[in-house]
């Protein structure tokens, strides 16, 4: 079941991870680094705002959907009122800054709060499907989103209405697709079923968990605005097209096995009790690492040969320097959010991921203040990968007493082993630049990493196999 439903989640990522790349190349093509720069720091805006202002509605659902105790009509009455309640402030604060802020802001201001509202709906609808463990439906609305988003943002793009036409094209991308496939749940809406019960639950639960993640955002986002701020925009915009790299690559394939492990786990979890949902944490995790390392190896050593054939030349060198040190960082961004983490969402204790996200987002602000004037968009990256080292290392120290944190000694180190061997193989291919030698490069990648695998017997590969094909 984990291997069948992280093959659809991760089939809901690869085409989302593939129109990423494609929106990349065209962005990078059709907007100057300074644009590009612009569009991502609004982009960051309205992801920081969802985290701080929302985000604790989507994790506390996906914790307490799964056990029962609330009828679907109940659960998706009480998402309703809640999130009227938010989004009322947030129009009066809109109406605010459109008074009294200078005319020049308007389109600025509008773009943001659309592509709130999309960040809104389309996480929640995500969500929805995800903890009902409907992943077909999800991979659809993921998909949809994917394709709609590109469309129009690179519409908006080619007929010049820069940054902020890119923002309203992504924006109305999320939306649409979003609303069309949660009609069906939203439609069990009764505001007389509101429960303040589970707003409470879901208020002690989400609360610290949604601020931690908003934390992470911080550490994740903030050198952007860092970059910008202490150099330019167009600096900015060219650390975000290797950031957004990397991200489309690691982070797509951790979040697609965690989709589909985190639910399962909970629900063993409330029904046949710890040692079931430690089982399967443990198959969990040796699955997020045999795909996460090689994947973070293999973009490190193939990453520049695709840059030069899909990044526009303004932006190739940067993307270049910094690429394997953000491809590290996100690993560890993703190892901390969808592995050493989770004892804490499993045992309730989320004021622990908190703690942690307080030092992260700290020493991440001192690292960049230190390290971006003296490194530039390198420094960025580096302080990037430190925090999110240092937020792993907190994880594992803190977590000791609140949940057991399977570690499968043995099956990490078989993996290490075959990445190297993997990119030990690369390494005699990796100069050689085209779209033939990229497939190759690849082939190569997957096939060695794939035999070196097998011969290990990574995770029981071989009896898998044996019995698939019995």
């Amino acid at each position: 079941m984990l291997f069948k439903n992280s093959s659809i989640y991760v089939l809901a990522k690869i085409v989302p991870g593939v129109m990423a790349f494609v929106a990349l190349s065209i962005y990078t093509h059709l907007l100057t680094p300074q644009e590009y720069g612009i569009y991502t720091l609004i982009f960051s805006a309205a992801l920081f705002l969802h985290s701080a202002l929302f985000n604790w509605l989507p994790v506390g659902m996906m914790r307490f959907w799964p056990g029962g105790t609330y009828s679907d009509k109940a659960f998706i009455s009480t998402l309703g009122v809640l999130y009227f309640r938010l989004f009322v402030p947030i129009a009066i604060a809109g109406l605010l800054l459109f008074l009294f802020l200078g005319e020049g802001y308007y389109s600025q201001i509008a773009a943001s709060f659309l592509l709130l509202a999309g960040f809104t709906v389309l996480m929640i609808g995500q969500q929805l499907q995800s903890a009902q463990m409907l992943p077909s439906r999800y991979a659809l609305m993921t998909i949809s989103y994917a394709i709609s988003a590109l469309s129009l943002g690179a519409a908006m793009a080619y007929f010049g209405y820069g940054p902020i036409g890119v923002i309203l094209g992504t924006a109305m991308g999320m939306l649409i697709p979003a609303a069309i496939l949660s009609a069906k749940s939203w439609a069990l809406f009764d505001r007389s079923l509101y429960t303040p019960e589970l707003t409470r639950k879901l208020l002690i639960y989400g609360t610290p968990l949604a601020a931690s993640f908003f934390l992470d955002e911080v550490a994740n986002l903030s050198d952007r605005y860092m970059l910008a701020w202490l150099v330019d925009e167009a600096e900015a915009g060219k650390y975000a097209v290797g950031y957004d790299l990397a991200g489309n690559t690691v982070m797509m394939i951790m979040n697609a096995i965690n989709l589909a492990a985190y639910p399962m786990i909970v629900k063993l979890l409330d029904t046949k009790g710890k040692e079931a949902a430690l089982e399967y944490f443990n198959t969990y995790v040796i699955l997020l690492l045999s795909i996460s390392i090689p994947a973070v190896v293999g973009l490190s050593l193939v990453g520049p040969g695709l840059v030069s054939l899909v990044i526009g030349d303004d932006y190739q060198p940067a993307v270049i320097l910094v690429l394997p040190w953000v491809a590290s960082a996100i690993f560890f961004m993703g190892l901390g959010a969808f592995y050493v983490h989770l004892p804490f969402q499993l045992g309730n204790k989320n004021g622990g991921i908190f703690k942690i996200g307080v030092y992260t987002a700290l020493i991440n602000l001192i690292l960049n203040f230190w390290l971006i004037p003296k490194m530039g968009m390198l420094g960025a990256a580096v302080a990037t990968l430190l925090s999110f080292m240092l937020s792993t290392a907190l994880g594992v120290y803190y977590a000791r007493g609140v949940f057991p944190l399977p570690f499968p000694a043995r099956e990490v180190v078989k993996i290490v082993i075959a990445a190297v061997f993997m990119g030990l193989c690369l390494w005699v291919v990796k100069d050689y630049r085209g779209w033939l030698w990229l497939i190759g490069q690849m082939a190569i990648g997957l096939s060695s990493y794939g035999l070196a695998t097998y011969l290990l017997n990574t995770g029981g590969i071989k009896q898998i196999v044996a019995a698939r094909y019995a």
